[in-house]
């Protein structure tokens, strides 16, 4: 999949009195080895509350990482915002011709595997995290759950 510049225009993303304010669009850095990636702020109520990252493409390390990151802060939390506000996403990702997404957690991170449980996405492995994924390998992530989202299933 070829990479065809960020969606200028990006339209009202806006779920009841959740929102999604794209902050930045970061483009491809091939010495760290990411893809390009928009980082959209959750708000509620004027306030921010957390943060969702979508990153595109399939390359690299996303088949652990995933092309969908999201936190939200602890304080906010148990409310639903992480679940609201990646279902908010997909029509970026559909801008960029992307039919699947992936979505990855550690085996440990009940709240994150709700999220995935919430939208559907299908559990397709679990896997061991491979040492060359530095940041999840020295984050203490040893095992992930990979979750698969049909786009054009749904959402």
């Amino acid at each position: 999949m070829e990479f065809n510049g960020f969606m200028e225009n990006i339209p009202p993303m806006v779920d009841c009195e959740l929102s999604l304010a794209c902050v930045a669009k970061v483009p491809e850095d091939p010495v760290k080895g990411w893809t390009p990636y928009y980082d959209f702020a959750i708000i509620v109520g004027g306030e921010t509350v957390g943060n969702v990252n979508f990153r595109v493409g399939y390359s690299g390390d996303l088949e652990y990482k995933g092309q969908i990151g999201y936190d939200v802060w602890e304080e906010h939390r148990g409310k639903g915002y992480a679940y609201r506000a990646v279902a908010l996403i997909a029509p970026v990702a559909r801008f960029h011709g992307m039919t699947k997404l992936y979505a990855s957690n550690n085996v440990e991170n009940q709240a994150s595997r709700r999220v995935c449980e919430k939208l559907d996405l299908k559990l397709i492995k679990t896997v061991d995290v491979p040492e060359w994924v530095e940041d999840l390998y020295n984050s203490g992530c040893r095992k992930l759950n990979i979750y698969e989202w049909d786009l054009e299933g749904g959402l």
